[in-house]
């Protein structure tokens, strides 16, 4: 590219001093005068055009946010046991695997399930052992039938209190030894995003924060605050143009899926939200963030890409294709940039072919030609 560019410098510069000739051989760029330049069919290689097009307005404005969780993709751990905490296998931002431990409470509810359980089991072995003496005894004729029947009832209420305590230590995830251990694991994959435990800490559970949080963090949200003077530019739908200060080369891009109805009484702001994907882990919830927010006005706009479009003494130009290899100096009216594209006013119609690449050497040669 940078060999096209000098080559088509070259070109340009012949131009003056054709020109000032009486008598010139071809010239890779001719002119005529005050109206157009034409250019070699080599030069032209190097020349893109591009047509004139209507395109969807939208306006856009930056504001910052902030990168939290997805709060429809988390995991919070409560304590469903009292007690005090021996040991915290992870830490804060740790990546953890479903079923892995997470840590160990000493609990003095774990320490009563177990007594309990082990009552029942005795207590069902006393019945057992009762009911089949029973049995024996009825079969030979010695026991009544009343006798029988009491004792299967005394066997099977037992059996039925010792299935529930069984099964309330399988619910807590203790063993059946009276150790007092309860053992705390993560239920899904993912990212301690959360931390609110310590070793030595007294828990309860009737405590409103949670031990631990887990996400996985392949989609994370990101929150958007939007003034009281710009909420009427914000549409659900609208696209999000997010980059974390820690990344600011990496651009994400989501859509407003929830802009909130309660407006901050001391910041004058509203949370506008979206959902973006965070595949690659880069990140972290309360990260603060840039972001762009980009709504669809609606309606068409003629523009051309902001590279084609000059500026000259305070005036826009565009250098219009006017034949198959010249080119005119055309004055032009802009609005307003659209993205990568700048609004055309007046000067030109929608399907004229304007140089993009090379446009300012077109023009430089334009004005010496003169």
């Amino acid at each position: 590219m940078n060999s096209y560019k000098i080559s088509f410098l070259v070109l340009l510069s012949t131009l003056v001093f054709a020109c000032s000739e009486e008598k010139a051989t071809e010239a890779e760029v001719t002119s005529t005068p005050a109206t157009s330049i034409k250019v070699s069919e080599e030069a032209l290689k190097n020349i893109t055009t591009v047509a004139a097009d209507s395109i969807n307005d939208f306006s856009r404005f930056n504001t910052v946010g902030e990168i939290s969780f997805d709060e429809d993709n988390v995991v919070r751990i409560f304590p469903i046991v009292s007690g005090s905490v021996e040991k915290v296998y992870v830490s804060l931002g740790d990546y953890v695997k479903a079923g892995q431990r997470l840590s160990t409470i000493l609990s003095t509810d774990v320490i009563a399930f177990q007594k309990d359980y082990s009552i029942a089991k005795y207590n069902l072995d006393v019945a057992e052992k009762g009911f089949q003496r029973t049995k024996e005894l009825f079969k030979s004729n010695i026991a009544s039938t009343k006798d029988y029947t009491e004792a299967e009832n005394q066997y099977k209420n037992a059996l039925a209190e010792f299935q529930e305590k069984e099964k309330k230590l399988e619910l807590y995830g203790t063993s059946n030894k009276p150790d007092a251990v309860f053992e705390l694991y993560a239920p899904k994959s993912g990212y301690i995003v959360e931390r609110n435990v310590n070793e030595g800490q007294q828990i309860r559970t009737d405590n409103d924060a949670s031990l631990f949080t887990i996400s996985d963090l392949k989609t994370i949200w990101v929150w958007a605050n939007i003034y009281e003077s710009d909420l009427s530019k914000v549409n659900v739908g609208d696209t999000m143009e997010v980059t974390a200060l820690a990344y600011p080369d990496k651009l994400y891009k989501g859509a407003v899926s929830k802009i909130n109805t309660m407006l901050d009484h001391d910041s004058r702001i509203i949370k506008v939200r979206t959902e973006v994907d965070n595949s690659d882990a880069l990140l972290k919830p309360e990260m603060f963030a840039s972001v762009s927010m980009v709504s669809s006005i609606g309606k068409r706009a003629l523009a051309l890409p902001t590279e084609s479009v000059i500026i000259e003494s305070n005036k826009t130009y565009v250098m219009k294709k006017v034949g198959t290899n010249e080119f005119a100096k055309v004055e032009v009216k802009v609005g307003k940039t659209i993205g990568t594209f700048t609004q055309i006013e007046s000067g030109i119609a929608v399907g004229d072919v304007v140089a993009k690449d090379y446009s300012l050497f077109l023009m430089t040669a334009f004005n010496n030609a003169k």
